[in-house]
């Protein structure tokens, strides 16, 4: 349990053998003042995905990003 990625509304949809899925449906409080998704939810999404299909394999280890970037083609 993740209080920040509960407060996001994210779902575990998929976690096995090294491959997750978690479903978002953004809510107008996850807009930025574009009225688009918050380039910050988008990052959250993907680094839980990713820890979430780490962990996945061996779900008693812990997992800590230590850098991520993107870069953000069109909005979302």
């Amino acid at each position: 349990d993740i209080p920040f990625v509960t407060h996001l509304g994210f779902e575990l949809e998929k976690f096995e053998d090294g491959e997750s899925a978690i479903g978002f449906s953004p809510k107008p409080e996850h807009l930025n003042s574009f009225a688009v998704i918050h380039g910050g939810a988008v990052m959250t999404l993907m680094d839980v995905t990713l820890a979430a299909a780490a962990r996945s394999v061996q779900p008693e280890m812990g997992v800590v990003t230590i850098e991520m970037k993107t870069s953000f083609m069109r909005p979302l």
